[in-house]
């Protein structure tokens, strides 16, 4: 019954629009991202990305009332030794963290592959994401960050791996920032609020 609540699309990075004309089932955004007639070359940037795919898969969830509860969005980004692909699910506030997990990487047992670790998975949920200014400020620190209400956008750094925590850092800001989902971002929120004052 969860399952049927979820909804794959495909969204235009550049504008934040779905793509209708593009199955979800069959896109495949890693080779997409590999070839230049349907990707473009990425900026200077701290999180090891060559080449931004012109559209990625994202994931909606909606409640039992048919409303937007959460988005799980694909991220990427360059640790100690190799790529980690993983999907952070944002509430429908579009800055509350409801979870962060890595499915591939290549990053060293017991030190950045303790993003494997539930412990450290579960220190995310209820994390922040973008600061007063818009911009992403979540970080993974060195050291212990506290609870959520101590420090809303700190998560503890992984021991003894401290470029894995920097890479992880840098691809939140990267595919959460304008040349990632922000303009897709923008638009579900510019949608919530338009219907909360028809709604009040």
């Amino acid at each position: 019954a969860f399952f049927e609540r979820i909804t794959s699309v495909v969204v235009t990075l550049e504008t934040g629009e779905i793509a209708e004309d593009i199955d979800p089932e069959i896109f495949d955004q890693r080779k997409a991202q590999k070839d230049p007639a349907t990707s473009q070359v990425a900026p200077d940037n701290n999180a090891g990305i060559n080449r931004i795919p012109d559209h990625a898969v994202v994931f909606q969830v909606f409640d039992d009332q048919n409303a937007l509860d959460m988005v799980i969005l694909p991220v990427e980004g360059y640790g100690l030794w190799g790529t980690l692909y993983g999907f952070i699910a944002l509430s429908s506030d579009f800055q509350t963290v409801r979870g962060l997990t890595y499915y591939e990487h290549k990053e060293t047992p017991g030190l950045g592959g303790e993003v494997d670790n539930p412990r450290w998975k579960g220190l995310w949920p209820g994390r922040k994401i973008f600061g007063e200014d818009g911009m992403p400020e979540i970080e993974v620190i060195k050291g212990a960050a506290g609870p959520v209400a101590d420090a809303p956008y700190e998560v503890d750094g992984l021991s003894g791996a401290t470029i894995t925590s920097r890479g992880i850092t840098n691809m939140l800001h990267f595919w959460l920032g304008e040349q990632g989902f922000g303009a897709y971002l923008d638009k579900l929120r510019a949608s919530t609020e338009s219907t909360q004052r028809r709604a009040a």
